[in-house]
């Protein structure tokens, strides 16, 4: 049978990790209706349980230097009309990818937003680090038509995002840009509450920071680039983001305003979202005035190569 959901999983050094989250998507329900593209840009490569399984296309490019790079490889290898990112860190349950393909059936969607849940073991700052991350997306969730959607774990309508990259996966450092893009042109990002995928989440508040952060830094680089901001806009919105991190936590707890069920969660995680975010803006205003530095290779490398439980 031809597949109709590519699915796409990035891997680096956290090969246990990246096996793990593998099987959890070769025990989809919808496993016929896959084609799974493993790019393994780690240094050796191989040795990767699962990838020889025929629903599997395994490629190894440790010339790919950055998550974005790698991101574009899997654009370019989907066979299917759809590709659902997923990171080496979240773990889909057995009904996320037939939930995934369900909300593909309006052609309106042009993407699609998971519902996410922490890993069985999670502890406090696990469970805040994630309200931090995904608060806006966390399950339980109503579903529906969403204004503001998750990044790197999000499944997209390829005839829709292909236009949008032009060539440039750079485009994907700054994905909300792509996001605002599709809606502006009347589609809809829809946030399926069935597609819920177990993220595992930092468990050291110093890497949450710094793993927001560098994503921060990076974004804010790109957006100010793609942009082409005068140095004026630039030192503006540096200078705005001092008010950022009250006004993504009142955003974070007007969203979930309707879903009393995370209200606790949401209250007791606000120490953690506050440091969290302050943090990020910090970085944020860093990348508008001076640029990605170093904080490209830093995101890939806190993305693929490190564990969350603060060990290393």
């Amino acid at each position: 049978m031809q597949a109709k959901l590519s699915v796409g999983l990035i891997v680096g050094e956290m090969r246990q990790r990246a096996e793990q989250n593998l099987a959890h998507l070769l025990a989809q329900d919808a496993l016929a209706d896959l084609e799974i593209l493993v790019v393994d840009v780690g240094s050796e490569g191989g040795g990767l349980a699962g990838a020889d399984h025929p629903a599997v296309r395994y490629t190894h490019r440790p010339d790919l230097a950055y998550y974005c790079d790698a991101q574009g490889e899997l654009v370019r290898q989907a066979s299917t009309p759809f590709l659902a990112f997923v990171e080496d860190h979240s773990f889909a349950t057995p009904g996320w990818a037939r939930a995934v393909l369900a909300a593909f059936d309006d052609p309106r969607v042009a993407a699609v937003n998971y519902a996410f849940t922490n890993v069985d073991d999670a502890g406090y700052l696990s469970r805040s680090v994630l309200m931090a991350e995904y608060g806006y997306w966390m399950s339980p969730h109503p579903g529906g038509p969403v204004d503001f959607s998750s990044s790197t774990n999000i499944a997209y309508r390829l005839a829709c995002l292909r236009p949008l990259l032009e060539g440039h996966e750079s485009a994907f450092e700054a994905e909300f840009l792509i996001h605002r893009a599709l809606l502006k042109q009347g589609r809809l990002i829809w946030l399926a509450p069935a597609a819920v995928v177990a993220h595992e989440s930092w468990r050291s508040l110093g890497n949450a920071c710094a793993a927001n952060g560098t994503n921060k830094r990076v974004l804010g680089a790109r957006r100010a680039s793609q942009g082409r901001w005068s140095r004026v806009r630039r030192v503006a919105w540096a200078g705005g983001m001092v008010l950022a991190p009250a006004l993504f936590l009142g955003r974070l707890g007007w969203a979930l305003r309707r879903r009393p069920s995370l209200w606790g969660r949401y209250a007791a995680g606000v120490p953690v979202c506050a440091v969290i975010y302050g943090y990020s803006a910090w970085c944020e205003a860093l990348g508008y005035l001076f640029g990605a530095g170093s904080s490209r290779h830093e995101f890939r490398e806190r993305e693929l190569s490190m564990r969350r439980d603060g060990l290393g």
